[in-house]
């Protein structure tokens, strides 16, 4: 039957074929986010960050998240994997040594037992002061109980579980009794010292970013000047 749709899908399959044959095919949508000393983060790269942000802060913009996920995440992330590959595996082999022998939370407690206190971390912890990715196997309910795989962070890998889950009538007060066991490549001030002098070493090399997110860099990098 020759309805509607059909003739309109045959249309456009009609001009499609068209367009290829002149050599007109539209440019796909530009897939890339940012570049930056060699560094290419792709928007497909945010995507399942900013969709976890968006389920306990819907009144922040996309921007905004877009900043925060580059700024805490991502961009520190690939720095450290590009400067301290050795370290790193190191790192996760060790987390993975871990998660081999603790395959619940009850586990992962008494492994901790062992560990020096500057491993292990237990504390409560609301949505938005768990690092990412680490919050998003914290705060999701299905996993309770369990061990995460090693989480890749920028200083190095977490392996954690949620000890208790506690829900709150605002999303942005529900909490977690949270133990997490850190693998990291760096002390805490040593980290912040390298991070911050990357900062300033890589401020002037962003060489592309998508003209929709523009002013939604960290503040510490410089967009090309527009031509």
């Amino acid at each position: 039957m020759n309805t509607p749709n059909h003739r309109r899908n045959s249309a456009l399959g009609a001009l499609a074929l068209l367009l290829a044959a002149c050599g007109g095919n539209a440019p796909a949508p530009e897939s890339r986010l940012l570049a930056v000393d060699g560094i290419e983060i792709a928007l497909s790269e945010v995507e399942p960050y900013i969709e976890f942000l968006s389920s306990f802060m819907p009144n922040a913009g996309r921007k905004t998240s877009v900043q925060l996920v580059l700024d805490q995440y991502l961009l520190p992330l690939r720095l450290a994997q590009r400067a301290f590959p050795a370290l790193r595996a190191e790192q996760r082999a060790r987390a993975e040594a871990l998660c081999s022998v603790a395959t619940n939370v009850v586990e992962l407690e008494q492994c901790a037992e062992g560990l020096p206190p500057h491993m292990k971390d237990v504390r409560a912890v609301r949505r938005p002061h768990a690092q990412l990715p680490v919050a998003i196997f914290l705060f999701d309910q299905m996993l309770q109980g369990s061990v995460s795989p090693p989480i890749e962070v920028p200083t190095g890998y977490f392996v954690v579980g949620c000890l208790e889950m506690h829900e709150s009538q605002a999303v942005l007060e529900d909490y977690c009794k949270a133990l997490q066991i850190g693998f990291v490549t760096h002390s805490r001030a040593d980290w912040e010292k390298w991070i911050e002098a990357e900062h300033a070493r890589v401020a002037d090399k962003v060489t592309f970013v998508h003209p929709d997110y523009r002013d939604a860099l960290p503040t510490w990098l410089k967009p090309p000047k527009l031509p």
